[in-house]
């Protein structure tokens, strides 16, 4: 019995890191969340014409992940 718990929670741990791996590699590929907290984080520290560079760039890929999804095409 105590080899079952032992196997499972080891099991159970591979699981859990296996799902955040995952969700991790796909949040990269995206940009997801973290683009948005860099652009946030150092938008202070953009001069005039970063800032509207930094604005253009982020509207360039919104538009592509639109077109992308009204394509019918998902990752």
């Amino acid at each position: 019995m105590q080899e079952f718990t032992i196997l499972f929670a080891f099991a159970f741990l591979f699981l859990i890191i296996f799902l955040f791996i995952r969700l991790s590699i796909r949040l990269r590929k995206s940009g997801g969340t973290m683009t948005t907290i860099v652009h946030g984080s150092l938008d202070s520290f953009y001069d005039k014409d970063k800032k509207k560079a930094a604005t253009m760039v982020v509207e360039q890929q919104a538009q592509k992940k639109m077109d992308e999804q009204a394509s019918g095409k998902t990752r």
